[in-house]
């Protein structure tokens, strides 16, 4: 609650004066000088602070997304750590059988634990003989690595199928502007199928950067350009301001 304290000093003719008991003409003199005091407001019954009530806005204040989602999320320098910059492809169940269909080969699952990626790769069962691998790159492809994985026997096991598991070792110190990239490698009867998430291969990066793409990505995407390629006012951005982009395809005025 916001406060105005304020001290108030009151002063008269009287007060400055020392009194004695003795009339105002019968002052005390000191070395020819009169003896002066001063007197607060809490000796005259006056209150010492005056306080200030601000009611409380009636209208709320709308913050527009991107900032509340800025300021509230970016996590510091030190809380900073590696994440998923992609959803788990088996959650959409229909669209993962879709994908192992259609590329013989799709990635399942995986997590981030201990300095490692772990997970599970699905592939079409084309032959006995297979090898699938997990081809990852640490420097945006200047260098990359192929770690083998791992036959796994399902539970359920069915002759159209089968499931592999990898574990990729993560570099201890990545420089925050850096990020993984890794893909699935499928290779059997002689051919190479691959699964690099619609060629924009599955990616790993730090939280602060994941935020700083996702804000682009949402600023980006309520940006609408006219016929000229330029953006209008605020249209998707912030909807409640006004917006002209609906006479910007209409003929001349005149």
């Amino acid at each position: 609650m916001p406060t105005d304290m304020a001290l108030p000093l009151y002063l008269s003719k009287e007060d400055l004066v020392y009194r004695s008991g003795a009339p105002a003409a019968s002052h005390r003199h000191l070395g020819g000088k009169v003896k002066k005091q001063v007197t607060f407001a809490d000796h005259r019954g006056l209150p010492l602070t005056r306080v200030k009530v601000f009611s409380q806005f009636t209208d709320p204040i709308e913050i527009p997304l991107l900032i509340r989602r800025t300021a509230s999320v970016a996590p510091s320098a030190k809380g900073d750590k590696l994440v998923l910059d992609f959803s788990q492809p088996s959650s959409d169940y229909i669209h993962f059988r879709q994908c192992l269909e259609r590329n013989c080969v799709c990635l399942e699952h995986c997590v981030l634990k201990d300095k490692a990626l772990a997970g599970t790769v699905k592939v079409k069962n084309l032959s006995f003989e297979k090898r699938v691998k997990i081809r990852v790159t640490f420097d945006s492809w200047k260098s990359h690595s192929d770690v083998d994985c791992a036959y796994v026997k399902d539970s359920y096991p069915t002759r159209n199928s089968d499931t592999f598991s990898f574990q990729v070792s993560l570099p201890e110190l990545l420089p925050p502007q850096q990020h993984v990239e890794f893909a699935v490698c499928y290779q059997v009867g002689g051919d190479e199928h691959w699964d690099s998430n619609h060629g924009q291969n599955y990616c790993i990066l730090w939280a602060s950067a994941k935020q700083r793409r996702d804000d682009a990505r949402h600023f980006n995407s309520g940006i609408h350009l006219d016929r000229y390629g330029s953006p209008t006012c605020g249209h998707g951005i912030f909807p409640e301001w006004p917006s002209y982009a609906g006479y910007e395809n209409m003929g001349p005025y005149y």
